[in-house]
């Protein structure tokens, strides 16, 4: 009490800013009332970064580490800043003097791959080199891959790695990624790499492990995240009837909602078209059940393209058409309800299929 009293808002972050040293500090900020909680012991700290959210009406303005990439091991060359320029013009010029760049590089892959310069080397090599440059790659990042793919260099490196590698070296990056499903599938870097293991390894026994246990998490909350909504799309298209059965059970729990939504709208279009017969029938009835929700839909910048999917699937389609024209002087007087009543009038075109693309506000 005694060190908040009197204390402007930005006197007082600054303060705490020099007594973050050791501990993780909670700011919260609802109405006039400021409360300071130490939620844990940490590390020491070198910097601390500002984060504002709103939940609930209340501000979130929380003190952090900084983010960075992983530190690689001590006994790991640091390869300097004109050794790698040196490296990047042997590879330009090719023959021996690439071959010999390229073991160099390889020998420090691991060190290499957390760096920005080093990572698009180590990219470059891969392209000039065979499938044993890869492997031993792969190799030398055994153990830190959780950490490089959420490095903004190194997961570069590992997606690069992934159509190079056998089916056996592949498996074990994969082991490595169980256990941390829940954060990557949320992570910008991660969420990428997923949806590349999931095409390149779709029958695969280790992703197939690796998809279970992302959809063993809050589906909810994937299918409407920026980047986990992309890990459910690369799902319904190469997991297992099983996995899409998952995901159709989840958004017939709040169809309405997710039919509105910017990313959640994009996996339950999908879903329509991917899910067997019987579970995007039943999800097509389930939209179509409330009273004008189609002409509503058609009339939403995203629950357009679930309009769209429903027109496409054979056992909606003619019903979808008839609440659609039967509302059309709802939907001219709408700019998305418009626009799709002249797709519907224009007979000898072929309706653009707009499932896929994200628009709106």
């Amino acid at each position: 009490k005694a060190f908040l009293e009197g204390r402007e808002l930005s006197d007082l972050l600054g303060a705490m800013d020099s007594r973050a040293v050791g501990c993780h500090t909670t700011l919260t900020v609802k109405n006039t009332f400021i409360c300071v909680v130490e939620t844990e012991a940490a590390s020491p700290i070198s910097g601390i970064s500002r984060r504002r959210s709103k939940t609930e009406g209340d501000y979130l303005c929380c003190l952090e580490p900084e983010s960075a990439d992983p530190v690689c091991e001590a006994d790991d060359v640091q390869v300097p800043t004109d050794r790698l320029a040196a490296l990047g013009v042997a590879l330009q010029v090719g023959e021996a003097r690439a071959s010999s760049a390229c073991a160099e590089i390889r020998d420090s892959a691991r060190s290499l791959a957390f760096d920005a310069a080093g990572s698009h080397l180590l990219q470059q090599a891969m392209e000039l080199s065979g499938a044993q440059f890869a492997h031993d790659v792969a190799m030398a990042l055994q153990g830190l891959i959780p950490q490089a793919v959420c490095s903004q260099n190194a997961h570069k490196v590992v997606e690069s790695l992934v159509p190079r590698l056998d089916v056996e070296v592949l498996a074990g990056i994969v082991h490595e990624l169980i256990g941390h499903s829940s954060r990557l599938s949320m992570h910008a870097f991660g969420s990428s790499l997923l949806c590349r293991l999931f095409e390149h390894l779709p029958a695969d026994t280790v992703v197939v492990a690796l998809i279970d246990e992302v959809l063993s998490h809050d589906v909810t909350q994937l299918i409407c995240h920026k980047f986990g909504h992309m890990v459910a799309l690369s799902i319904l298209r190469n997991g297992l009837p099983r996995h899409r059965s998952k995901l159709a059970e989840v958004l017939s729990g709040e169809l309405q909602r997710f039919a509105r939504h910017r990313f959640a709208s994009l996996v339950l279009a999908l879903a329509l078209s991917q899910c067997i017969a019987k579970e995007a029938h039943g999800l097509a009835i389930a939209l179509m059940g409330q009273a004008g929700a189609v002409s509503s839909l058609a009339c939403h910048s995203f629950g357009l393209r679930v309009v769209r999917a429903l027109l496409e699937l054979p056992s909606a389609a003619e019903q979808v058409r008839f609440y659609l024209l039967k509302s059309s002087r709802r939907l001219q007087k709408d700019k998305f309800g418009a626009h799709l009543l002249d797709e519907l009038s224009a007979p000898n075109k072929t309706m653009v299929n707009l499932v896929g693309h994200i628009g709106g506000a």
